[in-house]
């Protein structure tokens, strides 16, 4: 457990240890150390080390991420889509330090992160985490059916339409411009590309030959995608990544994608 009073020690917001989304991530990581459960990237230490590097980098974004852990204390899914913003962020830390980019911004009335260029073109980018909408049994020993739709392209839960949400409902992602969806899959039960994939276009088909049911084909139809939605003509790409690992990102590039017609202004640094 060194490794978690170090980091503890090392923490810029000592208030923090006692929130309870923090505590609990604590408690978990405790739990599975002793009992020898693998643990994943996304855990404590993790959620205090990214924190601290994105203080060392910019003391003023550490202090708005902090900001909004302390709001949604007792939010677990709001505080899940501040981690994954979290580990997006602290990504593109050492690019800057590489000088492979330029700067992190932090404008959410542009959105969530700003990704600088060397030659001074901008990403913008909307990151949002997936979370299966599981139902608690109501009562002790009572049965409840697990049913995931985040694979599906209609329904409400489903990734295609937390996206469109997000670009209909909240008008992000719709100036003409370098717009990319950054999506983390928040489940072990749902990350794979399966999911994704799945929702984003219009399901995995296999076509069988009724006289000998032989498979003649298989694989995703993409003859109707979510990119066929006029909605999405200003979204460059779609990125997601399992877990926490950022680094292990696919692209899902937009086909339809409308080149931006007019000139991105610089972004502007938080107040």
């Amino acid at each position: 457990m060194d490794e978690v009073y170090f980091s503890e020690s090392e923490f810029p917001f000592p208030d923090l240890l006692d929130n309870v989304y923090f505590k609990n991530y604590r408690e978990e990581y405790c739990k599975r150390k002793e009992t020898s459960f693998p643990i994943g990237r996304k855990n404590y230490v993790t959620l205090l080390r990214y924190l601290t590097e994105v203080d060392n980098y910019n003391p003023q974004h550490s202090r708005s991420f902090a900001k909004r852990f302390r709001c949604d204390a007792t939010d677990r899914r709001n505080g899940e889509a501040t981690f994954a913003e979290l580990i997006v962020y602290q990504y593109y830390i050492r690019l800057v330090c590489e000088h492979l980019i330029q700067k992190i911004e932090l404008n959410k009335s542009e959105s969530d992160l700003i990704i600088i260029r060397r030659d001074g073109t901008q990403a913008y980018m909307e990151v949002f985490c997936i979370m299966p909408d599981f139902k608690e049994p109501d009562k002790p020993g009572k049965i409840v059916v697990i049913n995931k739709r985040t694979h599906m392209q209609d329904a409400l839960c489903s990734i295609r339409q937390k996206l469109l949400n997000k670009i209909k409902k909240q008008d992000q992602m719709t100036k003409p411009r370098d717009n990319y969806a950054v999506i983390e899959l928040n489940d072990l039960s749902i990350a794979n590309d399966f999911s994704v994939l799945s929702s984003l276009s219009s399901g995995y088909k296999i076509n069988i030959d009724p006289s000998t049911c032989k498979v003649l084909s298989e694989g995703y139809d993409w003859k109707e995608s979510v990119f066929d939605d006029e909605a999405t003509r200003s979204l460059k790409a779609i990125i997601y990544f399992p877990l926490g690992l950022y680094d292990a990102r696919k692209y899902i590039h937009n086909p339809r994608f409308m080149q931006k017609t007019e000139q991105s202004k610089p972004a502007q640094r938080d107040n």
